[in-house]
């Protein structure tokens, strides 16, 4: 690549890299040689511009299909153990499936995600301290795997999956409470359709597994590790007034924003500012998200939202605006608000997010001038976190 082309930390350079990760390093599924691969390339190009970037290993694993299938197996197993007479054995297994999918659900604690943890993905980290005395910290966050499809992932089935997420948590509570509803025939009917819900669960996760293939991710999420590096390449040439710039360019995220989870449990974040970028560069609405999550779902920041609506109404020509409902699955910011920290994400995307973990989110797909704005809106908002606006 001609690093000589486009100046640094420009729309151009943002577009650049996007293709360059999309195109020609490709499919970056977690845990991956590609991953590995995609992180130590952008590390290369932040080196050129003066950034010195590390990479920080952590234990993961490579989909989030293995945590996610746990319950439903272990449920389904305690099934089997009470109709073979062992109705004990049976009950405790399928309280165990529930407390363990209610567990997985908490980022503080998700002990089956940590048990499967025996691959390596890493991090890339870099700071930039400001010009005078710092008075708080902002990270910029991306992440820079990408997801694999599967039928869960059409988007007729997409835009249901937190239904379908709360239906399985329903089924796996009726499984722990099963032999209390059967003495009813509602009950009894009730348990059947749980049992039958949980095999579909596991065989979707299966055919995803085994029918799926790893997309390129040039909007997930080439595009949002492409413009988090290029703002901060350009800051690192000339640092802010009063705030200290954290770069963090995840890895694992498609396989359970556990690059983002190993950064907090590392490091003491309570009172600073995140700003993620996921998904910047598809042909939609350019937007910020006020809420984020699964079955539970937590509030973005008051004052980052805040900051990101004044200069929706300050600068119409960037064609931002909050999100309208709730998109995708999670986010690199998630288990922040989670843990109770203050974030916000930036994502393209209106009913749907286009191509979304489909081999045709390639680079393609992208659009130029939505990246160029995400870009000028990163630009805009740590500019006003610098002039003290979230604080």
């Amino acid at each position: 690549m001609d690093r000589t082309i486009d100046a640094v930390g420009s729309a151009g350079q943002a577009l650049r890299w996007t293709e360059f990760l999309a195109g020609d390093v490709g499919p970056r599924r977690p845990t991956s040689r590609a991953e590995r691969t995609a992180a130590e390339w952008l590390r290369a190009q932040l080196a050129w511009a003066g950034l010195d970037a590390r990479l920080e290993s952590f234990p993961a694993y490579a989909t989030f299909a293995h945590p996610q299938a746990g319950p439903p197996l272990i449920a389904l197993a305690g099934d089997a153990a009470r109709g073979a007479g062992w109705r004990r054995v049976g009950t405790a297994l399928c309280g165990a499936a529930l407390a363990l999918a209610l567990a997985e659900d908490d980022v503080r604690l998700r002990p089956l995600s940590r048990l499967l943890a025996r691959r390596r993905s890493q991090n890339l980290v870099a700071s930039i301290p400001p010009r005078g005395v710092a008075k708080r910290t902002l990270c910029l966050v991306s992440h820079l795997d990408s997801s694999r499809s599967g039928v869960i992932f059409d988007p007729r089935v997409a835009a249901r999956l937190r239904s379908l997420l709360a239906i399985t948590g329903g089924a796996l509570a009726a499984e722990a409470v099963a032999p209390v509803l059967e003495r009813g025939r509602s009950g009894r009917l009730a348990v059947r359709a749980a049992r039958a819900w949980l095999v579909l669960a596991l065989m979707l996760l299966a055919e995803r597994e085994l029918r799926g293939s790893d997309v390129p991710g040039a909007n997930d999420n080439a595009s949002g590790a492409a413009v988090t590096a290029s703002i901060a390449a350009a800051i690192a040439a000339g640092p802010l007034e009063s705030t200290r710039l954290v770069l963090l360019v995840t890895g694992a995220e498609e396989a359970g924003t556990l690059g983002a989870e190993a950064f907090l449990r590392a490091r003491e974040t309570g009172e600073w500012l995140f700003l993620n970028f996921d998904g910047v560069a598809a042909p939609a609405t350019l937007r910020y998200l006020p809420r984020e999550g699964l079955v539970r779902t937590f509030a973005a920041d008051e004052r980052l939202l805040g900051v990101a609506g004044d200069l929706a109404g300050r600068r119409p020509d960037l064609g931002l605006e909050p999100a309208r409902h709730l998109v995708g699955l999670t986010y690199d910011a998630t288990p922040i608000l989670a843990l109770g920290g203050r974030a916000l994400t930036i994502s393209a995307q209106d009913d749907a997010i286009p191509n979304y973990h489909q081999p045709s989110d390639d680079t393609c797909g992208v659009a130029p001038d939505v990246l160029a704005r995400a870009l000028e809106v990163g630009r805009e908002l740590v500019a006003a976190v610098d002039r003290g606006e979230a604080d």
